[in-house]
């Protein structure tokens, strides 16, 4: 077992994060679900999207996901609310990535897009 703890709400060293191979990532964000006790439809699905954004949080300034958990965080969403908010985007993002008939166009593009226009008031008026 790797003596990374894995909590959504903290912050923590992302070179140790990216030092481990993806399988333990999975299993660290199982086992915070697991233990918190919080029942999700497809654990495994669920788990993926925390691994994906906090690999693109953990690569800093390289990509726009830790900027955009910083601002989604000064709006008033804690870190796990955050980061739950991204991964409606990225989810939606690869959804459409899946079912888009032209495949000349830049995934990527949307998902930027999107995470730019992501607010703290668009993430709550979402979820009502």
């Amino acid at each position: 077992m790797t003596p990374l703890q894995y909590d959504p709400n903290e912050q923590f060293d992302p070179d140790a994060w990216l030092a481990l191979d993806e399988s333990e990532r999975m299993q660290l964000v199982i086992g915070y679900h697991r233990s918190k006790r919080i029942r999700l439809p497809n654990e495994t699905a669920h788990a993926v999207i925390h691994v994906v954004l906090e690999n693109q949080i953990a690569l800093g300034e390289a990509f726009p996901a830790k900027n955009v958990l910083i601002r989604l965080m000064s709006e008033g969403l804690d870190r796990h609310e955050a980061i739950h908010a991204i991964g409606s985007v990225l989810s939606k993002s690869l959804y459409a990535a899946m079912i888009d008939e032209d495949a000349n166009e830049d995934p990527n593009r949307y998902y930027l897009e999107k995470l730019e226009a992501l607010s703290a008031e668009s993430w709550r008026a979402q979820a009502l």
